[in-house]
């Protein structure tokens, strides 16, 4: 798996003329070269649905008159660089406008298309893999590997699909003996749809080369990818923008997931201002050193999206924001290599426990999880993100957030997680039947929601409330009522005086607190159990309360019931990890600082660029240490650091920290 890669699109409509025009093999390849890039992949056919080389499957471009894609390839390999290959799957212009029968049918009736609101209702069609166009799909597969065995990988983009009563979906579904009339049944045929896809590829790429590495990307990791990645997948490729409405969160999320599964997996970004496709849009480099830095800090190797002009003539300025980036990470690579995460806390996301279908347009948020995901990066916490599947003895707290459904299967591993002296942190509905109250003994009974879908006012206890706040906190969402049988209280809830309604209102959001707490607890703590009775990430998702995250902080720390295994004087936007290189005997702390800021809206999402990177000085690290430690230095040149080692923990200074900076800890 190559760590400095470039995924180079090239979305180029057939009316425009020269294509590949400018082209020149040798520069094109030095320009990759001299930015430090070690991977390209380029394009045999691109969403417009025209192919980049001769074929006799689909249509070559009409203005392209040699193989591009060969050239390409050679240009790249005559310099050591890998060259896998991208087509793309659910969106192809021409088979859909040449076979408008193959496209995806809405269940009302409509033809759907992807971005229609971004101009004059301009937009990719849906193709329909119960279709014949799935065989066409696989027969320009099996060209791309009869006629590029030297590629490095085949790239399957837009992997998804949308759930159709197209004429093929319909005879695909009665045979089956599912009524295309009904949501359910449609829903189940889509994802079974992918499912064959997912072989179908497979089985037209290996049977030319079984060990050719091959991905099904989506925008967002499908949470069965477990389940199916053994069989289809060779390694993951984590699709996540930050300012192109992934949001900075995003990526973290799933690398701390994907990580957990042992196989080679990289983080995508973009050289753009905002998304794909932004020709012309750029992002500050130091931008990129962060966001590639954060990549390494989680395990990840590195990708950044470009954009070929059509004439096929190198971007020189889209170079010159990557160089930097890319020499960062490949004087560090060394330090990251073979690394695996080491985590006191694991997270169990909403999405992995009720394993959203396959089916539909792929989404890049859940309120609890990313709320999650986020509180625990904002107070730096050693974490991993888990599914059913994952084995959980190597942590001390497991973080059920806000929704989290707890069957049989769950319940047992759970209760045999905490026997054998793990603990729980659940909030919200996490752990809660609806019939029957709490799965788990909390030390409490359940007695329904509250009413008041304004929300609730919570007062913690000292140790969980909010440093600059002693009063009733508004919590912007309803508590669950808690009466306490032989727990701890966590605090007291509050209610308003009513909700906001067209008859009664009280100022401009929600009405005042009553004097006089409810009774209800604001939850209970017994055993290895802690539970919260608000949806406290969601909220904090959503609402972004400083005060929320202090007290989602402190239920963890005390759910935790150790010391954590790092801290350190980084602020609030500051990011941590510890990686352990067992090959190496040693410790990579990576300490991480940026302030994306909001500058726009396009298009309805928030654009939030890094504007610069700030140096932070004598950042302190307090480090959880696995064994005698021999010397702490600066990643990659030194210097040496002096270092204090006491009650198992190893105590160090770092001088500077400038967007991502990397320390050793040799043992």
């Amino acid at each position: 798996m190559r760590y400095r890669q470039i995924h180079l699109d090239f979305h180029t409509n057939e009316t425009i003329a020269g294509i590949g025009s400018r082209f020149d093999p040798g520069a094109f390849a030095r320009a990759f070269k001299e930015a430090h890039v070690d991977s390209v992949t380029v394009f045999s056919k691109c969403h417009h649905g025209h192919s980049y080389h001769p074929t006799e499957v689909g249509k070559m471009h009409p203005h392209l008159e040699f193989d591009l894609l060969r050239a390409q390839i050679d240009a790249l390999h005559a310099e050591g660089i890998n060259a896998p290959i991208y087509l793309t799957a659910t969106w192809d212009e021409l088979a859909a406008f040449e076979h408008p029968e193959w496209r995806t049918v809405s269940p009302d009736g409509t033809l759907p298309t992807f971005m229609p609101q971004y101009g004059n209702g301009a937009g990719w069609a849906f193709l329909d893999f119960a279709s014949p166009y799935l065989d066409y799909l696989c027969h320009q597969t099996e060209e791309v590997m009869q006629r590029y065995p030297d590629a490095d990988g085949i790239f399957m983009d837009i992997s998804f699909q949308l759930p159709s009563i197209s004429r093929f979906a319909k005879i695909k579904m009665d045979a089956m003996g599912l009524d295309w009339s009904n949501a359910e049944d449609r829903e189940a045929f889509t994802a079974q749809s992918i499912v064959t896809y997912f072989g179908r590829v497979r089985d037209a790429v290996h049977k030319h080369n079984p060990k050719m590495p091959l991905y099904f990307n989506s925008p967002h990791m499908p949470w069965e990818l477990r389940k199916h990645y053994k069989d289809y997948y060779s390694h993951v490729e984590l699709e996540s923008l930050p300012t192109a409405g992934w949001g900075y969160e995003h990526f973290p999320l799933s690398a701390r997931f994907v990580d957990t599964l042992g196989e080679p997996f990289l983080g995508m970004t973009g050289k753009f201002h905002i998304h794909w496709g932004e020709v012309g849009g750029y992002k500050l480099p130091e931008a990129l050193v962060y966001e590639c830095g954060a990549m390494l800090a989680h395990g990840a190797c590195c990708s950044i999206g470009d954009h070929l002009h059509p004439t096929g003539q190198i971007d020189r300025t889209s170079m010159d924001v990557i160089r930097p980036a890319y020499k960062w990470v490949a004087e560090r690579e060394a330090w990251a290599k073979g690394s695996t995460n080491r985590a006191q806390v694991a997270m169990l996301p909403t999405e992995a426990a009720s394993l959203p279908s396959f089916a539909g347009r792929p989404h890049h948020h859940c309120d609890a999880d990313e709320g999650a995901s986020r509180v625990l990066l904002e107070t730096q916490m050693a974490f991993d993100v888990v599914d059913m599947h994952s084995d959980l003895s190597g942590y001390r707290l497991l973080i059920l957030p806000d929704d989290v459904v707890v069957g049989d299967a769950l319940k047992a591993k759970v209760e045999a997680f905490v026997a054998g002296g793990g603990r729980v942190l659940l909030t919200g509905k996490s752990g809660i039947d609806p019939e029957h109250g709490f799965v788990f003994d909390v030390g409490a009974d359940w007695d329904g929601t509250s009413p008041n879908s304004d929300g609730d006012y919570v007062l913690p206890t000292e140790a969980c409330r909010a440093s600059f706040v002693g009063d009733p906190l508004f919590m912007y969402a309803p508590a669950e009522h808690v009466k306490l049988t032989d727990g701890t209280s966590l605090g007291e809830v509050y209610e308003p005086y009513f909700n906001r309604t067209v008859r009664h209102f009280s100022g401009h959001v929600q009405a005042a607190s009553k004097p006089e707490p409810l009774g209800t607890a604001a939850g209970s703590a017994k055993g290895g159990f802690t539970y919260f009775a608000f949806p406290i990430f969601t909220t904090y998702f959503q609402v972004g309360s400083l005060a929320m995250l202090e007290i989602a902080e402190k239920l963890i720390e005390q759910a935790l019931g150790e010391d954590r295994l790092v801290t350190t004087s980084l602020p609030r936007a500051g990011r941590v990890t510890v990686r352990h290189q067992p090959e190496e005997a040693r410790d990579v702390v990576h300490l991480l600082y940026a302030t994306p800021a909001l500058r726009g809206n396009f298009r309805g999402a928030p654009v939030q660029p890094i504007q610069e990177l700030i140096d932070l000085h004598d950042i302190t690290v307090d480090l959880a240490a696995t064994g005698a430690v021999k010397a702490v230095s600066v990643v990659p040149n030194g210097p040496a650091l002096e270092f204090t080692q006491t009650d198992g923990r190893v105590r160090f200074t770092v001088p500077k920290v400038r967007g991502h900076q990397m320390v050793e800890v040799r043992y």
